[in-house]
């Protein structure tokens, strides 16, 4: 994995006196990242909130993305919370989409939890659920790894983060979450019907343009990966919007901050 984006941004990091060592790294997905960090989002004791231009990354350029990225403290543990998301679609080198993540991360062991707008592919999934990745189809899309990096990407989403989001789930009048497959797809364009069906017929249930290439990195560096998608739409349906994308992310976030506020007060 090429780190060289990664350990410019953390010299700039430890160079303004913030340690990197944090026990949960969190990245935003469209309509929620900024939530995670405001007046009703995670109750967070932050320490630092740093422009991501100030760390020599681009600012996300999707609307309902924010630019920060937030360090802080949340039941005794230290949370870093990205708050926007820096895509390959936008013409960015994945080394760069990658380096907050692999910046804080760096060799130290951590739990990650990867927050996306997605479309559903399964007709059974409604606007406005919460779903649990537990598996990805990045065939078409971009990775972070160069050369013979064989990484076992059998188990790439962890089971047990999964379980303890499920029991959150649950206490909090949720019930079962729905458990899906991620499908990658190269965007900024939505997915044609023909698409559609296509990624659907592998084995798809959800599909956007993101995460999975977060998820490689993150399992790389040994993270234990937990992937929280909103549904937003319905693939492949007419008129789909990115206002649609963002008013959804909006209307489910306390949902969201509520799931992950008990898991990020414990350790990974």
């Amino acid at each position: 994995m090429d780190r060289s984006a990664a350990n410019a941004v953390a010299r700039r990091i430890e160079a303004l006196g913030i340690p990197l060592a944090v026990d949960w790294y969190v990245v935003g997905g469209s309509g929620i990242g900024v939530g995670l960090v405001e007046d009703e989002g995670l109750p967070l004791d932050i320490e630092a909130s740093l422009p991501l231009a100030d760390l020599g990354l681009p600012a996300p350029g999707v609307e309902g993305h924010g630019s920060h990225l937030v360090f802080g403290r949340m039941g005794g543990r230290r949370v870093c919370i990205q708050t926007g998301r820096i895509h390959p679609y936008e013409g960015h080198p994945i080394a760069v989409c990658v380096a907050p993540l692999v910046a804080v991360l760096g060799d130290r062991p951590a739990g990650v939890v990867l927050t996306c707008a997605v479309g559903a592919l399964d007709p059974d999934l409604r606007a406005g659920q919460i779903a649990l990745i537990s598996d990805q189809m990045n065939l078409f899309g971009p990775t972070p790894l160069v050369g013979p990096h064989f990484l076992d990407c059998s188990a790439l989403y962890d089971a047990g983060l999964r379980t303890r989001l499920q029991a959150q789930a649950a206490g909090m009048g949720l019930g079962a979450l729905p458990e899906v497959v991620y499908a990658h797809a190269r965007g900024p364009q939505y997915e044609t019907p023909a698409e559609t069906r296509a990624l659907r017929a592998l084995g798809g249930d959800v599909v956007g343009m993101s995460t999975t290439y977060e998820a490689i990195a993150a399992r790389f560096l040994a993270a234990k990966v937990a992937g929280v998608a909103v549904v937003t739409n319905a693939a492949g349906e007419d008129d789909l919007s990115h206002e649609d994308v963002k008013e959804q992310g909006r209307r489910v976030r306390g949902r969201v901050v509520a799931l992950l506020g008990h898991l990020l007060g414990t350790a990974p």
